[in-house]
């Protein structure tokens, strides 16, 4: 990944905290978090820590100038992304559907700088990954769109809907060993 493609992805963090920050009550949020011994973008403890957990995981894409080959380019990278899965992304994705969280969430971001909206390739809320085994819980998906000279947009594509998740334990354990990378101070 190249220093742009790196500090794009790090505004898409940013962009997703403060997304936290403005629809949760009282969130603790992590930035390149280890939850339960796997790797996730941006996690958010909410109501001080003893709260619902929301995990996301960010989907870097490569944009260009031209929007019609940007489309085609972003429909076949998330038919792929979603169909066959390969590589890291197909790694961190099967552990990401695994990981123990009540919201979770798949973040697009054009992470060349160009400014490209990654909105148009999200996939369809219904396909079989999004949705948890029991049929409790569906995979949210956001989109980060960096627009010249304003702060990066976070829209949300698909409302997550809540998995089952005990775990009180493993957020109390989680908050007591790490430092928030943002937290309410009193």
């Amino acid at each position: 990944m190249t220093t742009n493609e790196q500090r794009q992805l790090g505004r898409a963090k940013n962009a997703i905290l403060a997304f936290f920050e403005r629809r949760l009550s009282v969130p603790k949020i992590y930035i390149d978090a280890n939850w339960d011994s796997h790797p996730i973008d941006v996690l958010a403890i909410d109501r001080d820590g003893v709260g619902d957990v929301h995990a996301v995981l960010i989907m870097p894409i490569n944009l260009n100038s031209d929007p019609q080959a940007n489309r085609l380019r972003t429909d076949e990278y998330v038919r792929d992304l979603v169909r066959e899965l390969d590589g890291e992304f197909k790694q961190r994705f099967a552990q990401f559907q695994e990981i123990p969280a009540q919201y979770k969430y798949i973040a697009t971001a054009d992470v060349s700088g160009c400014g490209g909206d990654p909105l148009m390739g999200v996939p369809h809320p219904n396909f079989d990954g999004a949705y948890a085994q029991d049929g409790i819980g569906r995979i949210g998906f956001l989109s980060i769109e960096f627009l010249p000279d304003l702060d990066a947009e976070v829209k949300v594509v698909f409302k997550p809907e809540r998995f089952r998740a005990k775990i009180a334990k493993l957020a109390d354990n989680y908050i007591q060993q790490h430092e928030p990378d943002w937290q309410v101070r009193a």
